[in-house]
């Protein structure tokens, strides 16, 4: 069997196979999948076991593991069946054991994260320009130009009351993205790199944030607790209106998936990036800033 790490930080296993044909699990989900394997290979009967992904990589939701009478030993899932010796799934064990550390991946020349200053903390530059971003209006601005790309014009004035953040696409393959009267420009062989620049910025501030909380036996406690205060504090902004409970609903939902320990940095940044969009897209504009405020204070940790 082989384990890989794939360019979206999710694990791969398989044999004889390649791109999405394998058994797909979260990064923090090796130790687990291997001591599953382990119990595995020491039980000499008959035994099944049904491991539930944490993570949402893969075809599947769940791998099963199976010792058959004859010794036979079998693993399947994400629409993947593999037979394989005791010897192959000691060592399959000993490899998800380890493995080497995922560094994130740096932001591009274009986008970097900063010291958190009034809510700003990430900014994009190029050309010896800059603008400074809130982290939701970077979560914004990445969903914004992505969407410029199949597009031969594009223009965008991203309004959260008190700041206007405009993307413009021209015919002639040039892009600018600006703060007020400060604007930056990109030409069509940097935008790609800019795309994954913010990804990479939005993530390594989020991963701040994780980190913050721990890994001890507290760090549940220190999570739960500020998913209650995003629950809390939005159903104030809500106060007594009549889709205020579901927008919490919604939101607290959302929190629990991108602050909790079972998830990957990716799929973290993924739901962080669904969440300002659902808010921008689906909410009524007089909510936006308190909201995004509201973001900013939890998912920006000082550091």
């Amino acid at each position: 069997m082989y384990v890989k790490i794939r360019t979206d930080g999710a694990l791969g296993i398989g044999r004889g196979t390649e791109g999405s044909a394998e058994i797909a699990i979260g990064y923090g989900e090796a130790h687990m999948i291997a001591a599953a394997l382990e119990k595995l290979a020491q039980t000499a009967r008959s035994y099944k076991q049904t491991y539930k992904k944490t993570t949402d990589v893969g075809a599947g939701n769940k791998i099963e593991f199976e010792r058959k009478d004859d010794g036979g030993i079998v693993l399947a899932g994400d629409g993947q069946r593999y037979l394989c010796t005791e010897d192959e799934v000691r060592q399959l064990a000993e490899m998800l054991k380890h493995l080497p550390p995922v560094e994130v991946a740096p932001a591009s020349d274009y986008v970097k994260k900063m010291r958190p200053q009034n809510g700003l903390c990430i900014e994009v530059m190029n050309g010896g320009k800059s603008i400074r971003l809130k982290l939701p209006e970077a979560a914004l601005l990445k969903t914004s130009v992505q969407s410029s790309l199949n597009s031969r014009f594009y223009k965008e004035d991203i309004v959260i009351e008190s700041r206007t953040l405009a993307v413009g696409r021209t015919s002639d393959l040039k892009w600018q993205v600006a703060v007020g009267n400060d604007a930056v420009k990109f030409t069509a062989y940097e935008i790609e790199a800019l795309i994954a620049g913010i990804h990479n910025a939005v993530l390594d501030v989020l991963m701040d944030t994780v980190k913050a909380k721990g890994s001890d036996d507290l760090a549940d406690i220190r999570v739960k607790s500020q998913v209650q205060r995003i629950d809390q504090e939005a159903t104030k902004i809500y106060k007594e209106h009549k889709d205020g409970k579901g927008v919490v609903k919604q939101l607290v939902k959302m929190s629990k998936k991108i602050l909790g320990t079972g998830s990957d940095a990716d799929v973290r940044t993924e739901e962080f990036i669904a969440m300002c969009q659902y808010v921008y897209r689906s909410l009524e504009p007089k909510f936006h800033e308190p909201l995004y405020d509201l973001l900013s204070l939890v998912y920006v940790t000082e550091v």
